[in-house]
């Protein structure tokens, strides 16, 4: 059965080369992603072709209920190519036969994948549940994930060279204006960095009245994805005449950037998160992309603030994922966890 054994370097080496090159790879089922979620118990499968090559993977990572049983998750994976069910449910046994020692009511996995009626109903038909429009509802987070992000799809502007290349002139004097009234934008990726990035994040969070995550979590974000192991993660910083205004953290995995953590200092801040947007949307022009990741909303309303400062950016509607397809192991655990 192939599990990986992460005390094997060369084959660590080879999985990772597979999640990191794959067009269904992303950042969460990369290895390193358990450093950053460390208190989840991992573990990894894979398939390969007659040949010996890798063709399909999953990055599980187990955590325990509070009556002892697991809950199994692959966070934006497998990685696999869902146009093959067959493949996806062959990966999958062999998930199920690597969880067969614990006491797992649940494997759980949402790809980037998007919504529609007959891939819903296929998978279903392949005996996996899906929890998706069927739970819009109660909002948001009702999923794990959001189901609708906000992305630029950079593929549809070959020729452009610079953010504002992608705007209409009302859009790009909008975001030339905190460049005008002197808001500079610089990132870096060391603990001076997310000293600052906690600063503003916390700040902001205290603002709303909302939880936010330990300094402790980023730095571990850092170790496992800063310079030391590539250039994927990037903090970016606005000031003005020396003074923080906001931050922004973003990842390079595969072919986008993905915009996953903000914050920002009370007061007139001169529209600087606007400046931070711009700055990550050219890093992953300089890249040469294909898209750029701004995450959920909530609704595509303007009554939702969130879907008001992203739409300023991504003008198409928000994409809609499939959402959560589960695995269940345990049918009554399931119905007492309220699914």
């Amino acid at each position: 059965m192939p599990v990986l054994n992460l005390d094997d370097a060369a084959a660590v080496q080879r999985y990772q080369a597979f999640v990191q090159t794959s067009p269904f790879g992303r950042i969460t089922q990369d290895i390193r992603w358990s450093q950053v979620k460390n208190n989840w118990e991992p573990r990894y499968v894979y398939l390969e072709n007659d040949e010996g090559t890798i063709i399909a993977a999953m990055s599980i990572l187990m955590s325990t209920t509070p009556n002892g049983q697991k809950f199994a998750y692959a966070s934006k994976g497998p990685v696999v190519d869902f146009n093959d069910l067959d493949l996806v449910d062959r990966l999958v046994a062999e998930a199920k036969q690597a969880l067969a020692d614990e006491p797992v009511y649940l494997l759980r996995f949402d790809p980037e994948l998007d919504y529609s009626d007959a891939f819903n109903t296929a998978l279903q038909a392949h005996g996996y549940v899906t929890r998706n429009r069927n739970v819009d509802a109660d909002g948001m987070h009702a999923t794990i994930q959001p189901r609708r992000n906000m992305i630029i799809d950079l593929t549809q502007w070959p020729d452009a060279k610079e953010t504002f290349d992608l705007y209409p002139s009302k859009t790009k004097s909008k975001l030339k204006r905190p460049i005008r009234d002197g808001v500079t934008v610089r990132w870096a990726d060391d603990a001076t960095a997310l000293e600052a990035f906690f600063t503003t994040y916390a700040d902001m969070a205290d603002r709303h009245g909302i939880s936010y995550r330990p300094k402790a979590y980023f730095e571990r974000l850092l170790a496992a994805f800063g310079a030391a192991n590539g250039d994927t993660m990037r903090i970016y910083m606005a000031e003005k005449d020396g003074e923080l205004l906001a931050t922004g953290i973003g990842f390079k995995y595969g072919d986008k950037i993905w915009y996953m953590y903000a914050g920002s200092m009370d007061g007139n801040i001169y529209y600087a998160p606007y400046a931070v947007q711009t700055a990550m949307i050219q890093w992953a022009l300089d890249e040469h992309l294909s898209a750029y990741d701004m995450g959920g909303i909530e609704v595509e309303d303007p009554s939702d603030g969130l879907y008001v400062f992203k739409h300023t950016f991504v003008k198409a509607p928000a994409r809609e994922f499939i959402g959560e397809i589960d695995v269940v192991l345990d049918q009554d655990t399931y119905h007492q966890m309220g699914y």
